[in-house]
């Protein structure tokens, strides 16, 4: 037994306690600044053990706020680019950051992928952010409800002493111009849970921290500030105040704005700060005359959300390449504008009079008003349907319009009316290119006055569906890539389109900003749809009335003689399967009178192939609208019930099985909600429900999970290999189960209900254990259960309410036997069902003992990882708990055990501290993640000091010239310190400080000088000791110049007989050549050797990127040429020559040409015949040769 004295004891709980606030701290730093002060300077953020800089690429006041706020400092002042605060170092995390200015972390914003830039420490961001004041909730950075910093908290500002020196104290330190005083103060809400300041200013301090702050107790009423601010905007020359050249007022002087990059989003924030409606047409060229003064912005580049010109990203007041022949101008409603609406053309509609805006009331709006409106905003014309978009509390007005805007009159309205809300159809910005009609084509998009093309990077079926819902034509049936309809010309405006689905234009859809792309035009994308046919009002993409595109309109298919044969037709055209039903009715009446009588054969495959007769209903006609429902195209066959199966798909007439190699949870997840069968709870990949009939799909279907069909989901084949037979997808999903788990936080938790034939039945609490909670965990393969729940905790059910007996809940057969034969009914109401929570058990793997390593948990009979996204040390602790592990002293991320194998299921976890389990925590549900396994998150437990591990990527042998990165890893309980990296031979060292348990050094391009054997050291300095780790094991890094063998081929091989592989017959005299090539990261050149010489000839390698070559010509070759030649391939590195091993052999025989040239025909069809027995001898020694071999 070891004892340890009180002194040792005592110290080691304070070192504890000191290295666990070091790491509170660390975890919560993510984002600072580097400058004179804490509210300003070079914005970094800690990312992978490392702070790192932020790209000036986009970058606006928008995020400059975003950056101000999540530091817990004031209203922003300015937006800085340029490495303004000076050049970081090491890496850069961020670019193209697109900020709205309301998130509450700059990681929340849009953003590449951490690490991902095109940029250099000269485009380092920074911000200026006040440090003591801000202003809340106004309509712009410059006004709002005054609120103060001071010892350390945000107060607000009282305003019984608040007047015009503290107002103009403010606007100045803001940057904000001077004060606008008002008749009537505006209202900016009311601070919630602050206390108060009263402030004291004389008027000339340049900051309200100059000014006497004294605390106020008493409850008071907020101090408001409207200031004038310093940059406003005018426009100049046109045809009335909503339409001229732009002009921006900056330094005490007024300038125009370059054209270079000026479009819809720069015109939207210039027409809102002026107070105008919606931009209605950008101008280029000084459209509007040209401007007199300087030019004082250019490469404009604005969301379309900022509130002024002068917080978009720009070059710099001043700073431009233009003359005024390039000035911008903008043309903006002047009376209307459209507001919350889902597009520019759909909104509340609001009109501009007596200097004010107001809303149009309902009464007296007709047709003809909606009409002018929607003409005057370029809106093309009045949807049929309007859609409701709120009410305001602005002074109505009555509208009566006899023809266009001009000549509608308006009238204050003295009561309370209801205000108009309008949707125009639009102009579609949309085109279809090139295609076979007029619903497929290559997809080109109006921008700016110009049509370009949309790159297929991350094209698929719901960006398809989306174009053709705005061309108005059927489904989606396919989305193209690769230029399929030929290559554009001009510009590409969009790239990486990632739609939902259910937008109505690309332009709502996640994307790059217009004309920001890295494609060609030999990546534009296109679409095939349906142009004939489509279904109305059903309950899926595969039911509902049919309707057919014929002479120009949709009309619908009329119930007249409508049978199975016409359905299997529609069901087969839109690529749904099978006929489950043709009747009319159950998908809603239509209002059209005129329709058309379909007859079919069967046999078609497009409606449009079936006689199609328009037909006028009359009164007397008792038939309605036809309908069909189908299938739909996926299907689960040869299982106990619908619900689970071998998965088969729906494709071009036929049903064919889906390859298991690719199958994963989000497929399987998206399968389930199509056939209304619940949740996935077990994928398999064998061919458990047998192989089918049908033909194997070699493609691969990929869903996100959040589809609601499978066509939603991109498919593309297997590009280097075939699908192996034997993998065949196959799906339980949770409609299926003798037992559910509905209304809890994820599929492991709450209320029970069982299932008899297609009825869910809850279950009374009346005798409900956790014995009998334990046989639902695990016929769910949720672990064990850890709490009863009674009393309807999950919400009432619905159904019979049925007994908890010891005869069905005994074990998983005696649960599966009663779903099969029946529950006993319960006297029980839904106010006693029973619930309960599972628990998934959860290991440590990887790591040095039980207590630490890489989290997994054990759910639907699979191990599989937990995401970093949110990681921390709470959840950590609760993994120790959990594990009797005492608490957790470090929550490493990024794989810091590893990358782990198979699902990731948890992500975004939050644990509060008090849960039992891991898995009650918060989380985003099983198997929903958007992270890879280098994420996988990591636990250390309470643990003994270990020696630092060592490892070299990609390997200890690497070519010269290699990236190799080696990694010191400790696994401790005492966080920040020092890695050193030392070289057994020489004097080598190098050192990295961390507060992780891990450090990289990276060798760019590894030379001969750095091979030898290598080991890690790791130190924790604290303030009056050094803790020295065990030194750690070494590893050899070994640096090499591997070269392949190359290929010897010949150039002219129609000069010459081959009758064996390695070697080749040529006629004395003949011109030929040989060619050897390689592949190789090295240039060098290539030697020709022959048998009985050392060197034939040398030649330099040409080519590119990674392949090389040379050819060595042979001019009237002669007979002492005959030889055995090889190819041989040399580099020389390091003033060192490599020699690659020699190519296979080829031997050249050379033969005599023919002396005489008269031959007659008789002598030609003997020496024909001669060579035909001598090929068939060939032949027929290599069968006799291959038979002998095989015996």
């Amino acid at each position: 037994m070891i004892f340890i004295s009180d002194a040792k004891l005592h110290f080691i709980f304070h070192l504890s306690i000191g290295l666990l606030s070091l790491l509170w701290l660390t975890e919560c730093q993510k984002i600072k600044l580097v400058g004179p002060s804490r509210c300003s300077g070079r914005v970094e953020l800690y990312h992978r053990d490392s702070w790192g800089t932020v790209c000036d690429d986009h970058w606006n006041t928008a995020s400059a706020e975003v950056v101000c706020r999540e530091l817990k400092c004031g209203t922003v002042i300015e937006a800085k680019r340029g490495s303004f605060f000076g050049e970081g170092k090491d890496d850069i995390w961020l670019d193209d950051v697109i900020c709205t200015g309301r998130e509450s972390s700059l990681l929340k914003c849009q953003h590449r992928p951490l690490g991902e830039h095109n940029c250099g420490h000269t485009e380092d961001a920074g911000v200026i952010c006040s440090e003591h004041i801000r202003l809340v909730n106004g309509t712009n950075r410059c006004n709002g409800r005054v609120e103060y910093y001071h010892d350390g908290h945000w107060k607000r500002v009282c305003s019984s002493d608040w007047g015009t020196k503290e107002a103009q104290v403010v606007c100045r330190e803001l940057d904000c111009g001077t004060p606008s005083f008002q008749p009537v103060a505006p209202y900016f809400g009311q601070t919630q849970g602050l206390s108060g300041v009263k402030s004291n200013c004389s008027g000339n301090e340049t900051s309200l921290s100059k000014c006497m702050i004294q605390d106020f107790k008493e409850s008071c009423e907020d101090a408001t500030l409207v200031c004038a601010q310093s940059k406003p905007i005018r426009l100049v020359n046109g045809t009335h105040r909503c339409s001229g050249r732009v002009e921006v007022y900056h330094s005490g002087q007024w300038g125009t704005v370059c054209d270079d990059k000026w479009g819809m989003p720069e015109a939207n924030v210039a027409c809102r700060e002026m107070n105008c409606g919606n931009a209605l047409a950008v101008k280029y060229k000084a459209f509007f005359g040209r401007g007199q003064d300087q030019i004082l912005l250019d490469d404009i580049e604005c969301t379309g959300q900022e509130k002024s010109l002068a917080e978009c990203p720009h070059k710099g007041f001043g700073e431009h390449d233009c003359d005024h022949n390039e000035d911008a101008g903008v043309i903006c409603s002047e009376t209307f504008r459209l507001t919350n609406g889902t597009d520019s053309c759909s909104g509340r509609l609001e009109v501009f009079q007596n200097g004010n805006w107001g809303k149009v009331c309902t009464n007296n709006w007709g047709n003809k008003e909606a009409t002018a409106v929607c003409k005057e905003l370029d809106c093309g014309a009045p949807k049929t349907s309007q859609d409701n978009f709120g009410d305001s509390r602005l002074r109505g007005f009555l509208s009566r319009c006899s023809d266009g805007v001009n000549q509608c009159t308006f009238q204050e309205y003295a009561g309370n009316c209801e205000g108009v809300s309008l949707s125009c159809a639009g102009n579609p910005p949309l085109r279809l290119v090139n295609g076979t009609d007029r619903c497929s084509g290559r997809v080109e998009v109006l921008h700016d006055g110009h049509w370009g093309t949309v790159c297929d990077d991350e094209w698929d079926i719901r960006d398809a569906q989306v174009v053709c819902r705005a061309m108005d034509c059927g489904s989606a049936q396919l989305a193209k890539s690769s230029g399929f309809f030929g290559q554009g010309e001009g510009e590409i405006w969009m790239d990486d389109v990632n739609c939902a689905g259910n937008e109505t234009t690309l332009v709502h859809c996640q994307r790059s900003s217009f004309g920001e792309n890295n494609c060609g035009h030999g990546e534009d994308a296109g679409v095939v749809c349906s142009a004939t046919i489509r279904l109305i009002n059903g309950t899926d993409m595969c039911s509902g009335r049919v309707e057919v595109h014929h002479g120009g309109h949709w009309l619908p298919a009329l119930d007249f003689n409508w049978r199975k044969t016409e359905a299997a037709v529609v069901c087969r055209e839109m690529n749904c399967g099978d006929v489950v039903s043709e009747l009319s009715g159950p998908f809603g009446k239509g209002e059209a009178q005129r329709g058309l009588k379909v007859t079919c054969i069967g046999s078609e495959t497009s409606i449009a192939q079936c006689t199609l007769r328009e037909y006028t209903k009359s009164s007397q006609d008792r038939f309605g609208e036809a309908s069909v429902k189908c299938t739909g195209n996926v299907r689960l066959a040869d299982g106990d019930n619908r619900c689970v199966g071998r998965v088969e798909f729906y494709d071009k007439g036929r049903w064919r099985t889906v390859c298991g190699e690719a199958w994963d949870m989000n497929d399987a997840v998206v399968a389930c909600r199509e056939l209304n069968c619940g949740r996935a709870h077990k994928i398999t990949a064998t061919p458990d429900y047998g192989h089918g009939t049908g033909d194997p799909s070699n493609d691969q279907i990929e869903c996100s999970g959040t589809e609601f069909t499978m066509t939603q989901c991109s498919r593309r084949p297997f590009t280097d290999k075939q699908c192996n037979a034997t993998s065949v997808a196959g799906v339980i999903c949770t409609g299926s189960l003798e037992v559910r788990l509905v209304k809890g936080k994820d599929d492991c938790a709450g209320r029970v209900e069982v299932r008899h034939d297609e009825e869910w039945q809850t279950v009374c609490d009346a005798d409900w254990t956790l014995g009998k909670a334990g046989v639902v965990c695990d016929l769910l393969e949720c672990g064990r259960a850890v709490n009863i729940l009674g009393g309807a905790q999950f919400g009432q059910g619905s159904g019979s309410v049925v007994e908890a007996s010891d005869s069905c809940f005994n074990n998983s057969a005696s649960l599966k036997q009663c779903s099969t034969k029946g529950f006993r009914k319960s006297a029980c109401g839904h106010e006693r069902d029973a619930g309960v929570l599972c628990a998934a058990q959860v290991r440590l793997v990887d790591g040095p003992g039980q207590c630490s390593g890489r989290v997994e948990v054990f759910y639907k009979g699979e191990w599989g990882t937990v995401c970093d996204d949110e990681w921390q040390i709470s959840n950590a602790d609760i993994v120790c708990r959990q594990l009797g592990c005492g608490h957790a002293v470090s929550a490493p991320l990024s794989a810091h055990f590893g990358r782990g194998s198979g699902p990731i299921w948890l992500d975004n976890v939050g644990c509060t501290g008090q849960e039992t389990a891991l898995t009650h925590c918060t989380h985003n549900g099983f198997g929903e993640n958007n992270c890879g396994h280098g994420e996988d998150a990591g636990v250390i437990c309470l643990g003994a000091l270990q020696k630092p591990q060592i490892t070299i990527s990609p390997g200890s042998e690497v070519n010269w010239g290699d990236k190799v990165e080696i990694t010191c890893t400790v696994v401790t309980e005492h966080h920040g310190g020092t890695f050193i990296l030392k070289k057994i031979q020489g004097s080598f060292r190098m050192e990295k400080f961390t507060q992780e348990e891990s450090a990289l050094f990276v060798f760019a391009k590894v030379d001969f000088k750095q091979k030898g054997s290598y080991f890690c050291e790791y130190q924790k300095k604290l303030v009056n000791q050094i803790i020295n780790y065990p030194q750690g094991n070494t590893a050899e890094l070994s640096v090499t110049v591997k070269l392949e063998m190359p290929i010897i081929s010949l150039s002219s091989p129609h000069a010459m007989v081959v009758p064996t592989p390695n070697k080749v017959s040529v006629p004395q005299g003949t011109i030929f050549s040989v060619t050897c090539s390689t592949h190789s990261i090295y240039p060098g050149s290539f030697y020709l050797k022959k048998s009985n010489m050392t060197v034939f000839e040398a030649k330099p390698a040409f080519g590119h990127s990674i392949y090389h070559l040379a050819n060595f010509e042979f001019s009237a070759i002669e007979t002492k040429q005959q030889g055995d030649y090889a190819c041989v391939f040399a580099v020389n590195i390091s003033s060192t020559t490599f020699f690659s091993v020699p190519s296979k052999s080829l031997y050249i025989t050379i033969v005599s040409s023919s002396s005489s040239s008269a031959v007659g025909g008789t002598v030609g069809a003997l020496v024909v015949l001669l060579l035909l027995l001598v090929i068939g001898f060939f032949v027929w020694r290599r069968r006799w040769q291959g038979s002998g071999r095989r015996e």
